[in-house]
C-alpha cells in the first residue's frame, strides 16, 4: 500500500477520506481553471460602457487596477483553499471563518452572491453573443 503524503495525512486528520485520484498535469489544471473562470467574455461585454464613459484611459488603467485587485483576491482564496480544503469553496469558508453568531448568515449570503454572479455573467455573455450575431448580420446586410 502506498504511504500517504503530507496533504493526504492532513486531510485524513480533518476527517476526510481520499476517494479520487490526485495526479493532475499542468495542462489539465489549466483547462479546468480556464473553464471555471471563463468570465472574461462576460466582462468584456461591459467594456463598451467604459469606452463611452471614460474612454481608452479608463479602460487601460481600469484593467491594470482590476488585474492587481483580482490577483490579491486569487492569492487570498488560494491561501484559504490550502488551509481549509473543501469542495464547497467560499460559502464553506464563510461559515468556518465568520463569528459563530453570523456564520450561517454569512455562508447563506456568500452562496447567494456567488449564484447571482453566475446568473449575471451568463446574462452578459448571452447579450454579448446576441450583439455579436446582430453585428455580423449587419455587416453582411448593409441596407
Amino acid at each position: 500500500m502506498k504511504t500517504p503524503d503530507a496533504d493526504a495525512q492532513r486531510l485524513m486528520a480533518m476527517g476526510y477520506s481520499i476517494d479520487l485520484s490526485r495526479d493532475y498535469s499542468v495542462l489539465s489544471i489549466l483547462g479546468v481553471s480556464f473553464s471555471l473562470t471563463n468570465s472574461w467574455f462576460g466582462i468584456s461585454a461591459g467594456l463598451i460602457t467604459g469606452i463611452n464613459s471614460g474612454g481608452p484611459v479608463l479602460i487601460v488603467y481600469g484593467i491594470i487596477l482590476i488585474t492587481l485587485v483580482s490577483t490579491c483576491v486569487a492569492i487570498s482564496l488560494s491561501e484559504l483553499a490550502s488551509a481549509y480544503p473543501n469542495a464547497g469553496g467560499q460559502y464553506f469558508w464563510a461559515n468556518e471563518l465568520a463569528p459563530r453568531r453570523y456564520a450561517k448568515f454569512a455562508s447563506y449570503l456568500t452562496g447567494w452572491f456567488a449564484w447571482a454572479g453566475s446568473i449575471f455573467t451568463s446574462a452578459s455573455i448571452s447579450i454579448a453573443v446576441g450583439s455579436a450575431a446582430v453585428g455580423c448580420w449587419q455587416l453582411t446586410h448593409p441596407d
